[in-house]
């Protein structure tokens, strides 16, 4: 083939040298050979959306933890004994009705209610309410115990009678109903999960595999049609739990993805517009990135994943990150193509000069999300992964797809190479005047750039030595959100939304019946009552000094465990007998294990953390002699995930920050250049972890891979001006020289990315998740102190330690070889 009628000075043949005319030889081919590529993009296109459409939803608590860690098995062994967890919570007030929930015909309408809501919800294990909330009352012949919707007071006198009966038992007080008796609730208990096989979730089995059609979608709104229905008017509902609260993620996850993922392009897009003006350098950037999207949830599906409750923010990620290879390779093909005045030979050059540092921002870019795939969070390393994958196939499409889009079009320019092209001019000598300006700057206070950087990293230090490492799961929702609401008010009347629950071990089946292991129980029990996090716990203890105050003419003296083992045997027997059947959800089948359930207040991980902690300092004062005790249920869950989001942010860096030195050293043929190229890109992450702390902002589980995910992205933009500072300096021999051509040739595409991408981040501020739009914030903020540092601290590195060697005289030009067509 033909050299170009400009042949470029290139760098020494080396590993650099190589990638560039690799990238030049691709170019070629993408437009000898476009009607293939663009078949082999129809192709990808429609092979992802078929299994794109396949793509399933987990928004379960599960959906952090892989199958195999000990947390977890221990949770599923607790399950395998006490079933689904997992429940709606529905509180309930009639503030126009004399005595509100216990007004006569209220109290009717929750009958009914109860009952729709037991056969019309699917996958209902079973309702509780007052409606059929047991009451013990002692009599000749033993027990009896009666339940409202089976004996129907007959006048509001004797319902206001059961009242008083009601609020004298404290297992039903701060459960279903508040200490005022103002407020009940409703607990619908489930007989599914959200990680139950796909075939035991569908509501109709051949209805397809849509959310609307999956557990727990179907059942939440089943529940929020009920309680919506004319009948129950007088009652005002406040709805929460597991079920609403895994549905809503569900919608967020479903709708809210594809919409910011639109919003995000339609603002790329106009910002190429502005910058580009041209049809085919809006468009094709776009469909390219949207075909990346696109590929990873179809790689999310071919690899037997779930989109999980960390995809939420990847679509606008990959958009945003994509989009970077399209401004350098629209900008650079802009100026070839002017320079040049052949379509084919610009293409060549284009990929010549920006293919390399495209392919290693992406390579670097896939590592930051990559380290986060060795973490022990599963949600966190499924997203490192298929993130990573996204990131390459962006870049693939760009150097593939993209050059062959750039093609079709006029063989030569409709403008020379002498004449400002119009509209544009006045923006491109703005831009040049910011560039020239920077570089006199960097040049005349390269000290003084030094030292301040200094400072600020020292700031960003002492500012990540603050950060707390925390999480509140409702802190995810915005006050737009009735959930949120809903739960805050259920928390202030009734007991949590949260538990933590105690698995007591007997030893042997039928062990949990010895006196010895209940008051084991019932004495860790009484100290977590007096704890204020705890507003309600549940036991078998609850219900066995139920029984043995009601054999007791309801003496409070005896609401104690009795010291006879046959005696509580009896009770269980004539309680069961009596048709009593609460008592199972607290002991597995054999009675060798028990459970005590902790309801919390709705708080930081942190306050469960040092309940956790008090319970272990009580058992070390006062041990457990007849039981073994271990702590268990979504509370304990997500204290592990505390412990591996420190792991996995101090692992995830160290990687990140490791290979990506590594890369840049091999890029560069020198450890020392590629090291020094690696200090500007600490800035953008340290600070964005020191900001953080500052603020005072968590570090939770939806932002564990924050420094990861900031070194990778920081690090594109110094790949992009490094590489070809050393361009130009193995072509002129001079740091000022070279800085200042680097500058003029990349810094326009630098800052039209940054533009893009912290348009792209700004984005999810319209989530409906506010730990998406802090995600979106602190990314934003990374972005820019990425570029700053770039533009100003990493040439002043340069220019001090002249790491591309030492100068040459004026005029002495270093030409090692050409690149060809």
């Amino acid at each position: 083939m033909a050299a170009t009628e400009d042949p470029q000075v290139s760098d020494s043949p080396n590993f650099s040298s190589r990638l560039n005319q690799s990238a030049a030889d691709l170019a070629g081919w993408s437009f000898d050979h476009r009607w293939w590529v663009v078949f082999f993009a129809l192709a990808l296109a429609a092979g992802s959306f078929a299994l794109a459409s396949r793509a399933q939803i987990d928004s379960s608590y599960e959906a952090y933890f892989d199958p195999q860690d000990p947390a977890y098995l221990a949770y599923e062994t607790f399950r395998a004994d006490f079933g689904s967890d997992e429940v709606s919570y529905i509180l309930y007030e009639a503030p126009d009705a004399e005595f509100g929930p216990w007004n006569h015909r209220i109290m009717r309408q929750v009958v009914d209610l109860t009952e729709t809501l037991e056969d019309e919800v699917p996958f209902v294990y079973e309702v509780q309410s007052l409606a059929n909330a047991e009451l013990m009352l002692g009599g000749e012949n033993g027990i009896e115990i009666r339940k409202i919707q089976d004996h129907f007071p007959q006048s509001q006198e004797e319902l206001l009678e059961l009242r008083t009966r009601y609020l004298a038992k404290p297992m039903m007080v701060g459960g279903i109903l508040s200490a005022d008796a103002q407020y009940a609730a409703i607990v619908i208990e489930m007989d599914r999960t959200s990680t139950d096989p796909l075939e035991e979730i569908r509501l109709d089995p051949d209805g397809g595999d849509g959310i609307d059609n999956l557990y727990p979608q179907v059942t939440a709104n089943a529940i929020d049609e009920i309680l919506n229905r004319p009948e129950y008017s007088e009652i005002t509902f406040y709805h929460s739990g597991d079920v609403p609260l895994n549905a809503i993620y569900n919608q967020v996850i479903s709708d809210e993805s594809a919409f910011l993922d639109a919003v995000t392009a339609l603002v790329i897009a106009l910002i190429l517009l502005i910058f580009f003006r041209s049809s085919v350098g809006v468009l094709a950037p776009v469909l390219v990135v949207q075909m990346s999207v696109l590929a990873t949830v179809a790689f999310v599906v071919l690899v037997g994943w779930q989109l999980d409750l960390s995809f939420g923010s990847v679509p606008t990620l990959l958009t945003a990150i994509g989009i970077a290879h399209s401004v350098h390779i629209l900008s650079e093909f802009r100026r070839s193509f002017l320079q040049i005045g052949d379509r084919r030979a610009a293409l060549v050059q284009t990929l010549y000069l920006v293919g390399a540092p495209c392919m290693l921002t992406s390579l670097t870019t896939a590592v930051g999300f990559a380290a986060m795939s060795l973490v022990p969070i599963k949600s966190i390393a499924h997203m490192g992964t298929y993130s990573a994958f996204g990131s390459l196939m962006a870049f693939v499409l760009s150097v593939t797809v993209l050059m062959a889009l750039l093609s079709f079009g006029r063989r030569t320019p409709r403008y020379d190479s002498t004449r400002s092209r119009p509209r544009s001019a006045a923006t491109a000598r703005a831009m040049e005047k910011f560039l020239n300006a920077t570089h006199q700057f960097v040049v005349r206070r390269r000290i003084e750039t030094l030292i301040v950087s200094a400072g600020i990293l020292a700031f960003s230090v002492f500012g990540i030595s603050l950060v707390v490492v925390d999480a509140n799961w409702l802190n995810d929702f915005s006050d737009s959100i009735p959930l949120k609401a809903d739960t805050l008010r259920i928390d202030e009347e009734m007991g949590g939304l949260t538990n933590l629950i105690l698995l007591f071990d007997g030893g042997e089946p039928g062990s949990v019946k010895e006196p010895a292991v209940m008051k084991e129980i019932d004495r860790i029990q009484t100290w977590a009552n007096g704890e204020d996090l705890v507003r309600k716990s549940y036991a078998i203890t609850d219900i066995i000094k139920d029984l043995n105050q009601t054999f007791h003419a309801d003496d409070p003296e005896f609401y104690k465990i009795p010291d006879s083992r046959d005696l509580i045997a009896q009770y269980l027997i004539l309680y069961e007998s009596a048709g009593g059947d609460e008592a199972e959800e607290y002991v597995s089948s054999d009675y060798q294990r028990a459970r005590l359930e902790l309801r919390l207040r709705l708080d930081m991980t942190s306050e469960t953390a040092l309940l956790a902690a008090g319970i272990d300092e009580e058992i070390a004062r006062n041990p457990l002699v007849a039981s073994t005790l271990e702590i268990t249920g979504i509370g304990a869950l997500w204290l592990k995930l505390v412990d591996y989001i420190v792991l996995s942010q101090v692992q995830g860096f160290a990687i990140a920050f490791s290979v990506i030195a590594v890369l840049m050293c091999l890029l560069l043929g020198s450890v020392k250049t590629g090291l020094i190229s690696m200090i500007p890109n600490l800035i953008p992450a340290c600070l964005t972890l020191g900001v953080m702390g500052w603020l005072e902002i968590p570090l939770d589980y939806s932002k564990v891979s924050i420094a990861a995910v900031a070194m990778g992205i920081a690090v594109d933009d110094t790949i992009h001006l490094v590489l070809r500072f050393r361009h130009e300096f193995n072509l002129c021999g001079r740091y000022v020289e070279a800085f200042r051509s680097a500058l003029l040739d990349v810094g326009r595409a630098l800052i039209i990315t940054s533009i893009a991408l912290v348009a792209g981040f700004q984005v999810l501020l319209l989530s409906v998740l506010d730990s998406q739009a802090t995600q979106g914030l602190l990314l934003s903020t990374t972005i820019v102190t990425a570029l700053v540092a770039d533009f100003l601290l990493m040439p002043a590195l340069i220019l001090t330690f002249k790491p591309f060697g030492p100068e040459r005289p004026r005029g002495e030009r270093h030409v090692a070889g050409t690149q060809s067509t």
